[in-house]
């Protein structure tokens, strides 16, 4: 992996500097795959777009952000330190914080839809190293049905990801009927293990291994 530079933004709610690191490129050596979508690669880590200022503690979506500076990859430290004195990197929000934000309601659906995915994924973290299958809490399964409104079952991406989803709030019988379609053959490897999960009537997040 190689480092991109620190983008320097400053934050809507308080106005003091977050510093944000990217990625000159990156590859998926190692990543494990996961049912619910997510992905896990430490050579090219998922970019969040909703971040916590730690400064105010607010929540904002970084690419709004005004951009105030950038520092080059292979640039001292001390520069950010010099130019933006107070600058500090954002940090991705805890499932309460994602909670917290859908609670003041949202109006962009696709903003909903990242909100809700990634709430889904910060629950089900604490169970992909558990040989446990810990079930989901009232709070999750109020996400979920709220996350599968928001899935277009004609889009096959969409379609996978709420036979996944209904999957893991035990409606195997529907979950299946979704998987009764013909797949990009990339995707067949995933289809194939989410339905011998249905047909065992596991309704645990799993990784996909061998992708």
């Amino acid at each position: 992996m190689l480092p991109g530079p620190t983008i320097i933004r400053q934050c809507s709610s308080c106005s003091k500097y977050i510093s944000e690191r990217t990625i000159g490129s990156g590859n998926t050596y190692g990543a494990r795959f996961w049912t619910d979508g997510k992905r896990d690669a430490p050579m090219l880590p998922n970019r969040s777009l909703l971040l916590k200022c730690n400064h105010c503690d607010n929540l904002v979506w970084i690419n709004e952000q005004v951009e105030s500076g950038e520092i080059g990859p292979w640039e001292p430290e001390a520069d950010v330190t010099l130019r933006f004195p107070d600058a500090r990197p954002a940090s991705t929000p805890t499932r309460q914080e994602y909670a917290r934000f859908l609670e003041a309601g949202m109006s962009n659906k696709k903003k909903e839809f990242y909100v809700r995915l990634r709430l889904w994924w910060a629950g089900n973290d604490a169970r992909r190293e558990s040989e446990q299958s810990t079930p989901l809490d009232a709070f999750e399964i109020e996400n979920l049905r709220a996350f599968l409104a928001l899935l277009d079952e004609t889009e096959e991406d969409d379609r996978l990801m709420k036979a996944e989803a209904l999957r893991e709030l035990g409606e195997f019988a529907q979950a299946e009927e979704l998987l009764d379609f013909k797949f990009d053959e990339e995707m067949t490897h995933a289809v194939d293990v989410i339905r011998e999960l249905i047909k065992n009537r596991v309704a645990t997040v799993t990784e996909i291994k061998g992708q």
